[in-house]
């Protein structure tokens, strides 16, 4: 349950505040949420990970299917890629990542600073 929960709360938080913050203050905000919903370091990962990896998915691939623009073929083209597909692939793939990495370096964060109980 708790995954799920970090999962959406991580995707809105994507979705919302990526077309007004830099990414990097919205990965901030994923690890503070990883602080503070707890909770194992993999399920943490994959919250975040797949919160922000559907997100940079589904933003792009449904803009680019509503506008009908030749914009991503042709960054593509220019990048070397065989077509726009790929690189809204390569897009969710990195958002995948960063977003896993965030949450989960928030996750270790909180449990260094956590006070033990052993000691």
């Amino acid at each position: 349950m708790r995954v799920l929960v970090q999962f959406l709360l991580s995707g809105s938080i994507a979705y919302f505040l990526g077309g007004t913050l830099p990414y990097w203050f919205i990965m901030m905000v994923i690890a503070g949420l990883a602080v503070w919903m707890r909770g194992p370091t993999s399920q943490a990962f994959i919250a975040g990970a797949l919160g922000v990896g559907l997100v940079w998915l589904l933003v792009p691939l449904l803009t680019w299917s509503a506008s009908g623009s030749d914009l991503p073929d042709q960054v593509a083209k220019i990048m070397g890629l065989p077509n726009g597909t790929v690189l809204v692939g390569i897009t969710a793939v990195m958002g995948f990542l960063i977003g896993g990495t965030s949450a989960l370096t928030g996750n270790l964060l909180g449990k260094l600073v956590r006070r033990n109980k052993f000691y």
